[in-house]
């Protein structure tokens, strides 16, 4: 009995181990697109991230602006941070988060209009 107990204990603690292993294994850093529709029509945006520890930094890029990624983090396969957009005299905050699954990732963006959906897929070299 006393051998089944010490088994079934290694066996807890070894897969208590992996699970954070696993979420550290999920690849963010590098170029990543996402695509949605806008009153103007269909815009296209690069998302070049790069991952230190838990610390996500990187930028956004359009065919018309490019803005610094601020108060980026990065916690297993959740990500999350902020772009600060400003247009003349105006200036607005949106902040993502989103969960990358493979080659994709899915979140929320939350703008000054509210909520809305997005979607990146990683684009291969």
């Amino acid at each position: 009995m006393k051998k089944v107990l010490v088994a079934i204990t290694v066996a807890l603690v070894a897969s208590l181990l992996t699970v954070p292993a696993r979420a550290q294994d999920v690849e963010i850093a590098g170029k990543w697109e996402t695509t949605r529709e806008t009153p103007n029509g269909t815009m296209t945006s690069t998302f070049t991230f790069d991952v230190d520890g838990n610390k996500l930094t990187g930028t956004i890029e359009s065919p018309r602006w490019e803005t610094e990624i601020s108060d980026g983090t990065v916690d297993g396969n959740e990500i999350s941070f902020k772009i600060v957009m400003s247009r003349g005299d105006r200036t607005f905050e949106m902040s993502y988060s989103g969960t990358v699954e493979g080659d994709t990732i899915t979140g929320t963006m939350t703008t000054p209009r509210g909520d809305m959906p997005w979607t990146a897929t990683r684009v291969k070299d």
